[in-house]
């Protein structure tokens, strides 16, 4: 028998569509969630407004974990909706509040690594607002054209490389050691959440037929 090609397409389908990388995806966040509020409170970079997100997410991770599992569509598009949000508002905060009113003069002042960190804080939350908004007229409107599901699909992937890339920056940023590790833990916390998405999006994507029945 020869070898099979490797299909990027495929590996794609697989690897989001998997329930096994939906429930490591989330049992990591599960447990990063908790270690990230208490460097955020040990850090003094977190208020009760983030720690009641933080704690949202919890809930909408698991019930997003269980309807995956489950295949509860209805329950997990509630839960994609809500988790979104909550990634939305926890990005608009730290991006325009923590960054650009407190932080932005001292994040330039350390050099070409800092001034990239601040760029691409900007990029990741307006992909997560795209992302928030196609969500809507992709499943809400029920508007699927091609060009849309495109834009969903990369919109998602190119905002996994831009977390990339901050997790990258991030450890070389010239701040306390503390501020470091809370930063870092924030986007790969990110990071992952959005692989949780994705697996949500796919599977609401091929199975939406079932959702409308319902």
């Amino acid at each position: 028998m020869g070898k099979r090609k490797f299909s990027l397409i495929g590996w794609y389908r697989q690897f989001f569509l998997s329930e096994r990388t939906a429930t490591i995806s989330a049992a990591l966040v599960l447990l990063l969630l908790p270690i990230m509020l208490f460097l955020g409170f040990s850090s003094d970079m977190m208020d009760l407004a983030s720690f009641y997100n933080g704690m949202l997410r919890f809930l909408l991770v698991a019930t997003l974990l269980y309807s995956i599992r489950k295949h509860e569509l209805l329950l997990m598009q509630g839960a994609t909706v809500g988790l979104l949000f909550c990634m939305l508002c926890a990005q608009s905060e730290y991006a325009l509040y923590e960054l650009v009113e407190m932080d932005s003069e001292v994040y330039i002042t350390t050099g070409l690594q800092g001034f990239i960190f601040l760029a691409v804080e900007q990029m990741v939350l307006f992909v997560e607002s795209l992302v928030c908004f196609d969500h809507f007229v992709i499943h809400v409107a029920r508007r699927r054209g091609a060009t849309r599901l495109f834009v969903n699909r990369a919109a998602i992937l190119f905002l996994l490389a831009l977390l990339v890339v901050q997790l990258t920056i991030a450890p070389t940023l010239r701040f306390g050691l503390g501020y470091i590790i809370y930063v870092w833990a924030t986007h790969l916390d990110e990071l992952i959440s959005f692989i949780l998405i994705m697996c949500a999006e796919l599977i609401l994507l091929i199975d939406s037929p079932e959702l409308t029945e319902e």
